[in-house]
C-alpha cells in the first residue's frame, strides 16, 4: 500500500505539553512528526476536530518549539495531529536536523 501522506514522517521520542479545547494542561510523547503534523502518545485524547496547542521539548538543541493543531484522528493509544500553524523556523531546524526533505 503507497503512503498517500503529503509530507515524509521522522520517528522521533519527544516530550510534549498541549492543551486542548477544555483548557487543561496534558503531558504526552510525540512519536513521529513531518511538517504536516504529528502523532502523540498520551492517556487523554481530545474529541477529533478538536484543537490543540503543544510545545515540544527538543533536547537535542535545548529548545522548546510550539504547534498548534487538530486532532485528525484518535487510538487506543494518542491522537494524530494535523498542524495548523507552528513555529516554522524551530520546525524546519528540526526536521533539518531528522534528515527531512521540505
Amino acid at each position: 500500500m503507497d503512503d498517500q501522506r503529503a509530507h515524509k514522517r521522522v520517528r522521533v521520542n519527544m516530550r510534549i505539553a498541549y492543551r486542548d479545547d477544555d483548557h487543561a494542561y496534558r503531558m504526552g510523547r510525540t512519536c513521529n512528526i513531518s511538517r504536516g503534523g504529528m502523532y502523540v502518545e498520551t492517556g487523554s485524547k481530545p474529541d477529533v476536530e478538536g484543537y490543540v496547542i503543544a510545545s515540544l521539548d527538543v533536547e537535542e538543541f535545548g529548545k522548546v518549539i510550539w504547534v498548534q493543531g487538530r486532532v485528525a484522528r484518535k487510538t487506543d493509544s494518542g491522537m494524530a495531529i494535523t498542524f495548523t500553524r507552528t513555529d516554522e523556523k524551530g520546525l524546519g531546524n528540526l526536521l533539518s536536523y531528522w534528515c527531512v526533505p521540505f
